[in-house]
């Protein structure tokens, strides 16, 4: 993994909501570093850090510079789309629960019946028409 790409993935994995404008964001970003690294090939990591800052620092300046209302309704889309998938994720889990009490059931139920069988002698061909 390059300089680069290590740098840009960590910055990434540090934003709490992930849209167009962040990777944006990225996209300048990865231009200016591959652009500093062009300048200076023999770069290291820790170099390039302290040129540009930790993707902490460098997300957080993003966000320090980001549209207020942009970023809360960001937040709230992230929070409603959280709140459904977790309404259908217990509502999945209540609807297996349910369909294996069913089987458990119908399962005890043919386990508990008695079958039995009876012989009432040999079986006859049935004379053909």
């Amino acid at each position: 993994m390059t300089i680069a790409r290590k740098y840009i993935r960590q910055c990434r994995t540090l934003f709490p909501v992930y849209g167009k404008s962040e990777r944006t964001f990225l996209n300048r970003l990865k231009v200016q570093v591959n652009e500093h690294l062009d300048l200076f090939p023999d770069l290291s990591y820790e170099k390039l850090v302290e040129q540009f800052g930790t993707p902490k620092e460098v997300v957080m300046e993003y966000y320090a510079n980001a549209d207020d209302d942009y970023l809360l309704k960001r937040m709230n889309f992230v929070k409603h789309v959280r709140i459904f998938l977790s309404v259908i994720a217990f509502a999945l889990i209540v609807f297996f629960a349910y369909r294996s009490y069913v089987i458990l059931e119908s399962f005890q139920e043919i386990k508990d019946s008695k079958i039995i069988y009876e012989n009432q002698g040999s079986i006859e061909e049935l004379p053909q028409k």
